[in-house]
């Protein structure tokens, strides 16, 4: 095996998904602690403030204790290289959770054993099935009341249409919680809970008709305990790796990330059941990772991480080949030569310069303005990755500056914003106010990010209208010339455009939307932008 080769097959590249208040956070942190990564959970080098969240950097998530960006987190462990990528759990920010599955090889679902599979855990495992990507299934909260066990199990595979077996079981559950029990190795892991959950949680290995383990538990847990894990060996499933491996499989682990427990197990699973990096698609056929050849996609872009430094970071995955510092690559969507002279390790709101990388790592890029979300960087030029989705929005709002001196940083924050897909921005086809800008997002909470943002990074204060359009659809190209000038919208519904310029209609409602469907079955509407499609 080549030096490249070697290399690759030691990255191990994944995301953590789940609904809101899952624990998909306090799972990250406990993953870096048991990692090495983090000496106390909550902070990077157990500095200053024990109750900051390494992952959730921006000041609004630390206000909101929720995830609104994406972050990127690399560690060592056991001799692979983790990169590992927090997302958003809440709604509004799905579509930069959906850009992040494009840059992962696995996945690890995290799910609430009191409440099971949620909406947003739905939706993200089905972005999951689309492309292929593994995924391993943690479920949180065992220190708390749950759900039947079994019943659990049975909703990943009713609901997912997925096989699911779990590699290991808990020991009691809610107060009575005393540990889990590794199937494959047939050992019994009993831990003891430390203050807040900051440190390693102690850990006892013993067999599953050990004393040790009958001593730990209540008669009545004890006998429960055995027979679900005699009614799931008598299902008689054997654990199949190349399925899970394909996606045909979720391995289950169970635990409690705000006490440590089952955390370093699922961290060792990572590296036993997730896949290295794969060959990737592009314009021109696939790409191996270990093709020498240099080429990566950007699918992020974070500006001012560092409030001393306003600078923007270019998250890149890279797809193959080996990253050097000072490396020559071609941009792809304009032809242009760069030197990457400035990439970094990113942690948190931490960075270092970086001087290799290899297919799997992600690299931050920073001070490159030319380089967009979905852009290529390969070293001959010739590779073009399309990995990064559009989606429809469903909130639209007027963004205004109220204060007239400040236009130029107002003007700067925005751009910044529309440049890193906070928002999008939309023309309406006939312009109204032309002091206000048409704002598109998934979900609102995105607008008051913006806001956030414009306030905190720029030091300018913005006016929000919200406007009445829920549904947005794009003109497709089977349109005849000239048929929209024609048709008369419906109440409330504009015509509109694009930042690349393709045509759009909005529609306040779906019945608005289903009224001109089927009057104007000429009128094609798409859900998502058309390809290479001039406007109307």
């Amino acid at each position: 095996m080549s030096d490249l080769s070697a290399e690759v097959a030691r990255r191990r590249t994944f995301a953590i998904i789940s609904h809101p208040d899952a624990g998909k956070t306090t799972l990250t942190e406990k993953l870096l602690l048991y990692g090495g990564a983090l000496q106390l959970a909550g902070s990077v080098t157990a500095r200053k403030n024990q109750n900051a969240s390494a992952s959730d950097w921006m000041e609004l998530e630390r206000k909101r204790g929720i995830s609104v960006s994406s972050t990127v987190l690399q560690f060592d462990y056991e001799g692979r290289r983790i990169n590992l990528l927090d997302t958003p759990g809440h709604k509004d920010f799905s579509e930069d959770t959906y850009r992040v599955l494009t840059a992962v090889d696995a996945a690890v679902m995290v799910i609430d054993a009191g409440k099971g599979i949620e909406s947003q855990t739905l939706k993200l495992f089905e972005v999951c099935r689309l492309r292929g990507i593994p995924i391993l299934t943690f479920m949180n909260k065992l220190d708390r009341e749950t759900r039947d066990l079994l019943e659990l199990i049975d909703e990943i595979e009713n609901t997912l249409q997925i096989h699911a077996f779990p590699i290991n079981w808990p020991m009691g559950t809610g107060a009575r919680f005393r540990g889990v029990y590794d199937r494959i190795a047939q050992e019994a892991h009993l831990y003891e809970r430390t203050v807040r959950g900051a440190y390693k949680a102690p850990v006892r290995v013993a067999g599953i008709g050990d004393a040790t383990v009958k001593d730990a538990l209540d008669s009545d847990t004890y006998h429960h305990f055995v027979e679900q894990l005699s009614l799931l060996d008598a299902a008689g499933a054997a654990f199949d790796r190349a399925d899970a491996l394909k996606g045909g499989t979720t391995p289950v682990f169970f635990g409690s990330a705000v006490n440590n427990f089952g955390v370093q197990l699922l961290l060792e699973a990572l590296l036993a059941h997730a896949p290295p990096p794969a060959a990737r698609r592009s314009r021109g056929g696939l790409v191996a990772p270990d093709d020498p050849g240099f080429s990566g996609f950007v699918f992020k872009i974070q500006g001012n991480m560092d409030p001393k430094h306003r600078d923007r970071v270019a998250f890149l995955r890279v797809c193959s080949g080996r990253f050097t510092r000072d490396l020559p690559v071609i941009h792809s969507r304009t032809g242009r030569s760069y030197r990457l002279a400035n990439a970094h390790k990113i942690f948190g709101r931490e960075r270092e310069i970086i001087d290799a990388a290899y297919a799997g790592d992600v690299i931050g890029l920073v001070g490159y303005s030319d380089f967009g979300i979905g852009d290529t960087l390969s070293a001959d030029g010739a590779v073009t990755f399309d990995e990064i989705p559009r989606f429809a929005p469903e909130c639209f709002s007027r963004l205004s500056n109220p204060n007239p001196a400040k236009y130029k940083p107002f003007a700067k924050g925005l751009e910044q914003l529309l440049r890193e897909g906070v928002v999008r921005v939309v023309t309406a086809h006939e312009a109204t106010d032309a002091k206000s800008t048409l704002l598109a997002a998934v979900g609102p909470l995105q607008f008051e990010v913006a806001q956030f943002r414009l306030l905190s990074e720029y030091g300018v204060e913005s006016r929000l209208e919200p406007m009445p359009w829920t549904l947005a659809r794009w003109i497709g190209p089977k349109t005849p010339p000239g048929a929209l000038d024609a048709v008369g919208l419906p109440m409330q519904s504009i015509r509109a455009r694009d930042e690349s310029g393709a045509d759009m209609i909005l529609f306040p409602t779906p019945w608005s939307l289903q009224y001109l469907s089927e009057k104007h079955p000429e009128i094609e509407l798409l859900r998502l932008p058309p390809v290479n499609t001039s406007p109307h």
